[in-house]
C-alpha cells in the first residue's frame, strides 16, 4: 500500500519543519526509498530549502522534481491546493507533504469548498494511499491542543503520530500531553494521550538538535546526513549532526510502517501508546 504523510502542526515554533527534514533525509538518504516530497510553505519553505535540488551555482532549481528535489507550493493560496491531490499521479511508493502551521482549514478546502477533510480522505483511499498524520508538539499546552483538533478534523480514516519535540525537554516533561498531578491533588491534562490511544497511534521522540549545529545546516543550505561530512564544519559539528540523525533513525525504525518503511531487521518494542492506569 502506498503511504502518504501530513506533517503539520496548528501552532508554529514546534519543530515541525525539524521533523519533516530529518525524516525525509532519513527515508531518501538513510534508507534508500524513493519518496516525492511537497513543501506547502511555498518558495521560503525549509524542506525546500534544505532538500530541494540545485543547479551548479547552488540556485533551487524551478521546477523541482518530487522524486529527486522538492515541489514547493502554498497551501494558502486556493489555486494551488489541488497539488495535494495532483502528487497522486506522482509514481512513488511514499509522499511526504510539509504543511505550515494552522493548514486545517485550507486541507479542509481542497476538495469540495469547504466540505472538510472526508472529500480529501475520499480521493487518497480511492487510490490506494493510506495517510499518516503527523502532529509535532512542543511541551506547552495550547500545542498539545494541536492533537486533539488534528484528530476531530481527520477522524478515525488515518494512522497517527505524536512528535514530542525533545528540544523543549525530556520525553517525560510534555505533561500536559501525558497528563499530570499537580501539588494541589489534581489531575491536569492526558486527554491527547488517551485520544491517541484509542486510535492505535504512535509518539515519536525527535532528538533535541543543538541551535549552533541547526543553524549552521541553515548557513550552508544542508541537509542533516549532508551536514554530517561538511568539511566546513568541524569535526565536533559533525560529530553531533551523526548523532542526531543515528538517534532519529531509532525512532524511525521503531515507527517504520507508518511511514511507508519496511524495516529489514527486527523492530524492538512497540511503537503503540499504552493508556494510562
Amino acid at each position: 500500500m502506498r503511504r502518504a504523510i501530513f506533517i503539520l502542526s496548528q501552532k508554529g515554533g514546534s519543530g515541525k519543519s525539524t521533523f519533516s527534514r530529518a525524516l525525509l533525509d532519513h527515508l531518501r538518504r538513510v534508507r534508500g526509498l524513493p519518496v516525492a516530497a511537497y513543501d506547502a510553505d511555498g518558495q521560503v519553505g525549509q524542506l525546500l530549502q534544505h532538500y530541494g535540488a540545485r543547479d551548479a551555482r547552488g540556485g533551487l532549481l524551478a521546477p523541482q522534481d518530487p522524486l529527486f528535489g522538492v515541489a514547493s507550493f502554498d497551501l494558502r493560496q486556493a489555486a494551488q491546493r489541488g497539488m495535494v491531490l495532483d502528487a497522486l499521479d506522482v509514481p512513488a511508493p511514499i509522499l511526504l507533504f510539509d504543511f505550515p502551521a494552522g493548514c486545517l482549514g485550507d486541507l479542509g478546502r481542497v476538495v469540495g469548498g469547504g466540505r472538510g477533510m472526508a472529500p480529501l480522505l475520499d480521493a487518497f483511499e480511492a487510490e490506494g494511499v493510506r495517510l499518516t498524520v503527523v502532529v509535532v508538539i512542543s511541551n506547552v499546552q495550547a500545542s498539545t491542543h494541536n492533537v486533539l483538533a488534528a484528530m476531530e478534523a481527520f477522524g478515525d480514516r488515518v494512522d497517527y503520530v505524536v512528535v514530542k519535540n525533545c528540544f523543549y525537554g525530556q520525553p517525560e516533561d510534555f505533561l500536559f500531553f501525558d497528563g499530570f498531578t499537580g501539588a494541589d491533588g489534581l489531575a491536569y491534562g492526558g486527554q491527547a494521550r488517551e485520544a491517541l490511544a484509542r486510535r492505535g497511534g504512535v509518539v515519536f521522540a525527535l532528538p533535541a538538535l543543538p541551535g549552533r549545529e541547526y543553524a549552521l545546516c541553515d548557513l550552508y543550505s544542508l541537509g542533516f546526513t549532508e551536514a554530517a561530512s561538511y568539511r566546513a564544519l568541524r569535526r565536533s559539528e559533525r560529530a553531533t549532526l551523526a548523532v542526531f540523525m543515528q538517534d532519529f533513525g531509532q525512532e524511525a525504525d521503531r515507527t517504520a510502517p507508518l511511514f511507508g518503511d519496511v524495516p529489514d531487521r527486527p523492530v524492538a518494542g512497540s511503537p503503540r501508546v499504552e493508556t494510562r492506569p
